[in-house]
């Protein structure tokens, strides 16, 4: 028997004990060690988020393999540590097919649609286990957050000489500031909240704007009157993304990863006249590369991680993120 929280209603976490999942073809039994807690889970957890209930959540999961499909010949074996690759796309879309399979749009994401890790075993696809045994549990459940980041920083193709302006300091701005600076590009973090603003700084911005009034000046001063070379968007906030494309240089690029249900208001001439390129960003196509970024900065993305709890405690840890956004940067679930 395994130890499981399932998410039975809105607000509502019950723990339970159940036989530990069987794998199906091509899958992996995974002992799971800890999980991160994300903005969707607490989407899911508000009812804002819409998806089927009840539901065993957490998509961001660090686990140990215990058992591999019969046959298998790749690089895993029992006890290798893996981080999970949540999204399972059908591989036959008009997405998948243009190798773009985080937009799969018969998308079965685990934690989401499918069970998640908020249990002690889980079954998930092989080729949706990376690798990471050189790693602690926590940095490994913040390869998915790191991925999402990654993939913000990659779509706009952000160089060494770029200056980034990363509007937002939530976990996925933060990964961004890491993304980035690990390219050697010059970063400014910009966030209401001064604690975390200062998490910015310490992992590498090297500006800091609070007030989101004086950011078109600070931007103007700090690169010389051109204008950020890349802005990513992290708050799905359409006021923000709206400054994004006053900050933005002419011939510059827009990452936008932020999530939310708002409308942007926007004047077409400032595409045309600055000749934008907008990129929207979602999930990752390269989770390998997220996890290779986590080795080099193990560091910086430990310090993250704000509260720790049980899995006993999920209903609590779920929570608590949910109604203290502005003191919890990253919650962790510990399984194992």
């Amino acid at each position: 028997m395994q130890t499981v929280a399932i998410t039975e209603g809105i607000g509502r976490i019950r723990i339970d004990h159940r036989p530990a999942p069987t794998p199906g073809p091509g899958e992996a039994l995974l002992r799971v060690d800890a999980v991160g807690v994300c903005g969707t889970d607490l989407h899911i957890f508000d009812g804002s988020y819409p998806t089927e209930l009840p539901l065993v959540q957490g998509h961001e999961i660090s686990a140990v393999v215990d058992t591999l499909p019969a046959g298998y010949r790749g690089r895993l074996s029992v006890g290798t540590r893996v981080a999970v690759e949540p999204v399972v796309s059908c591989g036959s879309c008009y997405p998948c097919r243009h190798g773009r399979h985080n937009t799969c749009r018969a998308m079965q994401a685990v934690g989401v649609h499918r069970p998640g890790g908020l249990q002690q075993y889980l079954t998930v696809p092989v080729e949706n286990c990376h690798p990471a045994d050189d790693l602690a549990p926590e940095i490994v459940a913040l390869c998915e957050t790191l991925s999402v980041s990654h993939r913000a920083v990659a779509r706009p193709r952000v160089e060494s000489t770029d200056t980034v302006v990363v509007l937002g300091a939530g976990p996925i701005g933060l990964g961004a500031v890491i993304a980035a600076r690990d390219l050697g590009a010059d970063v400014m973090a910009v966030d209401l909240q001064p604690s975390r603003l200062r998490l910015a700084g310490e992992l590498g911005a090297a500006e800091l704007v609070r007030n989101l009034d004086e950011l078109p000046d600070r931007v103007h001063d700090w690169t010389g009157g051109d204008g950020a070379a890349v802005v990513v968007e992290a708050t799905g906030s359409a006021v923000v993304a709206e400054t994004a494309f006053e900050v933005v240089a002419t011939a510059g690029r827009i990452s936008l990863v932020g999530v939310s249900e708002q409308s942007v208001s926007l004047n077409l001439r400032r595409f045309t006249a600055k000749e934008l390129d907008v990129y929207g960003s979602r999930s990752t196509v390269d989770f390998s590369a997220a996890v290779a970024l986590a080795r080099r900065r193990q560091a910086e993305l430990g310090t993250l991680v704000s509260h720790r709890f049980p899995l006993s405690r999920a209903e609590e840890a779920l929570r608590f993120a949910h109604d203290h956004p502005h003191e919890v940067v990253k919650a962790l679930i510990e399984v194992g």
